[in-house]
Order: structure tokens, then sequence, then C-alpha cells
């Protein structure tokens, strides 16, 4: 009994409904591993840890659990505030606990963010009891007290965390804090898309195109997509009609700085594997826009051999991008130092303002950073600095620029799920992470074996214990950049499926967290930074959790290959309204390589594919819901001509159907514009497969003169604004569906 309240006390869950709608039951012993884990992290806690079955964990732990029930269970009843909770803007109420008896007269003063305070005493008759609780023979109770009626009406409430503290209160009016805690006010939902009146020239349903910001290729950059080429997309799109670009994560990767960490079959280049969430890739810095560019000309020509050769592949060449793009930055630093530090200038001002608001946090990072390497510039804090400085400017400006053309969302964001456990977040937060374990996904059809992605997941004992500061930080963070920003695997606010780190064999189990408290957070900082939520609900996901979402008004994201009932593709109007539909993403094969079943074919390649007999299998499953396309597309089935040739009037028809979509937001990719087959990532492959390398075949210069691709484009607004599709010319002035 014991155990088992411990299990669920620490959010061990017993067992789930898998994707086939079935309930799987995790067993004892995989829920004591992950227990294991979380304990580890505790190390004041005095656990006989190892592998253990149940039954010994039990035995041979019978007191520290006891202990540590204790402080999870009977502990909280005893301190009259808790450290952190939250209630809404439209009903504030606080939740207090009293022990049986205790009549003392308290009083309660709440000072909000902005530093107004409100004082008052509180009477038993405003008190409403909500629960009790005995441990060693005392009984408490806790007490949920409406701050409109503790406090008239023309206490005007406010969003916030605010600070509330209840004092001891005598006849003198004397006080001595008793207690002390955070109440966030939240609101009920995270920001919603404006709907305004539109001219007959906009769409009346947000559209736009996703990138993978790296892939992108200009005739002008350093081997690698970068801000400048993401404004040139902005120019663009924008001109098309695109009311936003959705971007992969841009979050600071563990780049290599010495030779020896240059082997490019070790790099950590995911930008779903990041150091640091809160902080962005220096790679994508355009250099020529940056200050101090102008004065490092010699450099510039030094190097345009590299450029050249850079610019020539259509793999990223991450050694050799690092070593030149890091050896511009150098220069551009002593520039810097030069010209800005040395004479106190308005710049360096800007530059010191930007670290003093970043606090802690930044000078954390770029002291990790600087600690990775071994002498130079590259071992000096402050270069870092400079770095994140200039991206944080080059980034918000690419937002600024896209609302200042017409985009009524802008750049949408993307939120990886964890963190390396080797990189800057997890290290300087390690009581807010479990470090004995990683993130990934249970078995299903599509990974019999189950996933483990090798990224730490959050404690939820921990971030409760430190009043969800880093969440906080890490949202809000994430959110001032962007018109919206997707959550990657949203389910994480409720669940997370954990493995035990070490131990390959063990089975895992999902860890429950608080998720009420999780989406307050979500919904006051969404509101604050006026940046739309989209939860990515793909995979196994607990009905309660959509629905929960939807009332928090944050968007489903739905993807065009898995909108299917038993007829086949769903039709556009049956689409869910209140999300984002995606035609495909970086986890799924490109248009052109699902209609060609090149995918297929690459799969049996790597051995995702075991076999010839399952890769027929498979080929006769396409074959299938090749046909089901058509039919949706209302073409005729059966085409036996040139694939190419063929594939260009369908993909024509499927973005123009797929974009009349009843989903709020769609995007499509850059790639499908341009019938690309090469993925960016195979998910399963490592080693095998050059994953987060590939660049688009095209420069977006080429790409924006291309007919097609333009051609594309117009029927997407119109189809998107229910407008008649003008004629428009058919040659193209590149190839950009061979």
């Amino acid at each position: 009994m014991g155990l088992e309240k411990l299990l669920y006390l620490q959010g061990v869950g017993a067992g789930f409904v898998d994707n086939t709608g079935h309930y799987s039951q995790t067993p004892e012993s995989a829920r004591v591993g992950i227990l294991s884990c979380m304990l580890a992290n505790e190390p004041e806690q005095e656990f006989a840890l190892g592998q253990l079955a149940p039954d010994q964990f039990e035995a041979t732990n019978h007191e520290a659990i006891a202990k540590r029930i204790e402080l999870l269970d009977a502990a909280p009843w005893r301190q009259i505030l808790p450290e952190f909770q939250h209630g809404f803007i439209d009903n504030p109420k606080l939740t207090i606990m009293l022990a049986e008896g205790d009549n003392r007269a308290l009083m309660l003063t709440l000072t909000t963010e902005k530093g107004a305070s409100h004082r008052g005493l509180l009477t038993r008759d405003t008190l409403h009891c909500t629960g009790d609780y005995v441990s060693h023979g005392q009984r408490f109770y806790r007490y949920q007290l409406s701050l409109h009626d503790w406090q008239t009406s023309d206490c005007l409430w406010q969003l916030g965390y605010h600070t509330v503290v209840i004092s001891l209160a005598d006849e003198c009016e004397s006080t001595a804090c008793i207690a002390e805690g955070t109440l966030l006010l939240a609101p009920r939902q995270a920001y919603q898309f404006q709907t305004e009146p539109q001219s007959n020239t906009q769409a009346k349903r947000p559209w736009g195109v996703s990138i993978q910001l790296y892939s992108l290729r200009s005739q002008e950059q350093w081997g690698i997509g970068d801000f400048g080429d993401l404004r040139q997309l902005i120019n663009w799109s924008a001109a098309s009609g695109c009311d936003f670009i959705q971007l992969n994560p841009l979050h600071g990767l563990q780049l290599p700085f010495s030779e020896a960490q240059l082997d490019v079959n070790r790099l950590n280049i995911s930008p779903y594997s990041p150091s640091d969430r809160r902080r962005i890739n220096p790679l994508y810095i355009d250099v020529s826009e940056v200050a101090e560019y102008p004065k490092i000309s010699d450099r510039v020509a030094a190097l345009a051999i590299n450029q050249m050769r850079l610019n020539r592949d259509n793999w990223l060449d991450y050694p050799g991008i690092i070593t030149t793009k890091y050896a511009l930055f150098s220069d551009l630093y002593m520039t810097f130092v030069g010209d800005e530090y040395q004479k106190n200038t308005l710049r360096y001002n800007q530059f010191s303002a930007f670290v003093e608001q970043e606090g802690l946090a930044l000078i954390q990072y770029c002291q990790f950073e600087a600690n990775r390497a071994t002498s130079g510039v590259l071992a000096d804090e402050r270069f870092h600095q400079y770095l994140q400085f200039v991206a944080h400017e080059q980034l918000l400006g690419c937002q600024q620029q896209a609302h200042q053309a017409g985009m009524r969302i802008g750049l949408i964001g993307d939120m990886a799920v964890g963190a390396s456990g080797c990189g800057a977040e997890v290290n300087f937060n390690l009581a807010s992470y479990c470090q004995g374990a990683s993130i990934g996904a249970p078995a299903d059809e599509f990974a019999a074996q189950g996933q483990n992605w090798g990224l730490t997941p959050f404690d939820p004992i921990g971030i409760k214990h430190r009043g969800y500061e880093h969440f906080i930080q890490l949202i809000r963070s994430n959110m001032r950049y962007y018109g919206a920003l997707r959550i990657d695997h949203v389910m994480a606010l409720m669940r997370l499926w954990w493995w035990p780190q070490d131990e390959v064999d063990s089975g895992g189990a999902y860890v429950y967290y608080p998720m009420d408290t999780l989406l307050a957070i979500v919904c006051i900082e969404s509101q604050r930074a006026a940046c739309m939520v989209i939860g990515e609900d793909l995979g196994t996901v607990p009905p309660e959790l959509r629905a929960t979402l939807a009332q928090c008004g944050i968007y489903s994201n739905e993807l065009f290959y898995f909108c299917r009932n038993e007829h086949g593709f769903m039709p556009p109007n049956e689409h869910k309204p209140h999300s984002l539909m995606m035609l495909a993403n970086h986890d799924v094969p490109n248009l052109a390589a699902w209609w060609s079943q090149s995918d297929l074919h690459l799969r049996r390649q790597l051995w995702l594919i075991d076999s010839d007999a399952q890769l027929d299998i498979a080929l006769a499953s396409r074959d299938v819901q090749r046909e089901q396309l058509l039919s949706l597309l209302k073409l005729t089935s059966g085409f036996t001509g040139n694939i190419d040739s063929e594939f260009a009037e369908i993909l024509e028809a499927w973005m123009t159907t797929a974009a009349q979509s009843s989903s709020s937001l769609f995007s499509v990719q850059l790639v499908d514009l341009c019938s690309e087959r090469y993925a960016v990532n195979i998910p399963g492959t490592w080693q095998e497969y050059a994953n987060w390398q590939r660049r688009l075949p095209y420069t977006i210069e080429a790409l924006s003169q291309s007919l097609a691709i333009n051609r594309l484009l117009h029927r997407i607004r119109c189809a998107r604004s229910d407008a008649p599709v003008t004629t428009q010319p058919v040659t193209d002035t590149i190839d950009c569906h061979g």
C-alpha cells in the first residue's frame, strides 16, 4: 500500500489507453524503475535504489517510503499557503489550509505584480471548506476564499503573479508573517487570432508556408539558411498573401568548438535536441546585417572561397559552416569591442541592457559555452553574450518585418519538448529535471520497440517546489519572438513517457504533471505576448487532454496524412476547425516522395522495413491510399504516364483541395511547393541518414521567380478566401517539379 501511494504521489502512471484504443497495463517493475530514477534526483532521501523487484523495493525502503509520503501528502496540509497556486481572473480565489481549532485572527495582504497592495482581515464566514486531512491525530481543513468577497468591487484584480502574505493580527494591528506564497491570476484562454475585416485581396482564413530555416538557400549566405534569407522569404510570401511562416525550433545547440568535436557523425544538430531552449542558435545570424560587418571586409574577402564551396552542396557541411561563421563572428566581436565597448557607445549600452534583462539564464548559458572552448575568443563569455544579443535583435526584426509586410500572424515558432541532458539548460537547472530518465513514447504501430528521444524530462515535483520559475521563463522567452508558438508534443503538459536512462531493457511508464497549473502559465504568457498557442497533439493523446486544450483556446495540430476515416482521406470540411492543418511535416514523407513511393524504398534501404515481403505489403497499402487520394481530389484514377508530369497535376489539386480545410490555420511546406523528394528527417535513423542536413534544391531567388510555385500559392490563397481562381501562366522558369 505504501509503495502504491508513493507511485501515485510521484505521478507514475499505472496504465494508459494506447493509440488503438486498448488499455495497456504498465508492469509494476517498470513503474518502480521510473520511481527509482526520480528518487535518485533527491539525494537527501535515504532510499536503497538499484534493480530491485517491487516487493523487495517496498520491504527495503519501508521507512523511507513513509517519510516521502509524509513530505508529499501530509506536509502541504500543514502549510497555511501553498508556495504556488493559480486562479482565474474572472473568479479569483485563494486556497488556504488551517488546523482544526485554529481561531487566530489572520491578516491577508495581497501585493500585485505592479506593487498595488490590498490588505484585510480573514473572517471564517468568508471561507468555504473544500476538503480535510488527518495527520498524526490532527485534522486540517482546506478552505477557498473568494477574493471578490474579501475585497469590495472597487478592487481591480489584474492578471499576474501576485504575492500573498498571511500574518497574525492583534488588537494593536501589529503583524507577524506566518505564511507567504505566489498567486497566479490567469485568463481562461490563450491568445486568439484576432479576426479583422479583410479587403478583397486578403485571405479570410490564415495560411502560410513552413520551412526548416537552415535549409533555405540563397546566393549570399554562408552555407546555411539565416535571418537574412528569412527576410527574403518574408517579402515573397507576404506578397503572395501568406499570413505566417512556420519555423523549426531555433534553439541554441551544443555546437562543437574544436577539431576533435567536428566529426559530422557525432554532431548533435537536431533542432529538437537543444542545449538550451531559451537561447538562439548563432548560426542563424546574418553576418551581413550585423552593424560591425562593414569593418571586416578583409576577412569576408579571404573567406570567399569557403563561401562558394559551402553554397555548392545540397547537404549542409556543418564542420565547414561552424568553422567559417565563427571565424566571422570572432572578427565581428573584436570590432564591437574596439568600436563600441571601449568607447561606451549607445550600441554598447543596448548590449548591456540586453545582458541585464536576460539575467542569470544568459550568464550561465554563456559560461557553459565559454567553458567548452579551450582558448581564444570562444572562451570569452562576453563573446557568446554578443552573439545572443545579435541573434535576438535579428529575430525580433524578422517578426517586425513580417507585420510591416502585412502578415497577420508573422512568424510561428516551435518549442522542443525537452533539452539535452548534457546541455546548458539542464545543467544549470538540475533541481527541475530528472537526469536519470529520458523522454520518449511507448511502443505503437509506428515503432514496435517504442521511441527514446534522449531528452531529459522535467521533474514534476522539482518544478512545483521551485514555483514553476523555469517553466515560466521557458515559455516567456520563446513567445516573445512570435505571433504563434507551436509546442512540440503538447501532451507533456499532462504526461510524458519516461525511459530509465541507464537500463536499456527496462520498461518505461507515463509520468503525470500538474497540467492545470502549467496551462494557466501558458495562457497568461500567451496573452501577455499576444502569441497564439498551437499544441502538437499527434500520437497517443488522452481524449481528456484534447478537451482541456480546446477549453484553453489552444489550437490543435492536424496532419493531412493522418486525417482519415474508414473511407479514406477526410473531406476538408470535416477537418477540425480550431486547428493548424499541416499538409506534411518533418516526420513524414514529402508529398512527392509519398506519391512516388520513394520513401518506402528508402526505408527498405535503411532497414526500417525488414524485408522485401514487408516492402511489397507497404507498397500495396500505399497504392490503395493513392487511389483514395485521387478520389478525394476528384481526379481520374489509374495514372500510368510519367510520374513527374502527372504529379504536377496531382500536386496542384492536392494543395487546392487541402487548402479548403475548415481548419483555422493552414500551412504547406516550402519543400513540397518545389516537389523535393529528399526528407529532412527520417525518424528511427541517426547515422544511417543525414537528418537535419538537407538544403533546398533551389535558391530563394529562383523559387520566388518560379511561375509554377507562384501558381500554387495563388491557388492556396484563393481556396483560403473562397475566391474564384484567376488564370495564371503555367510555363515555369525553373524546373521545380522534377
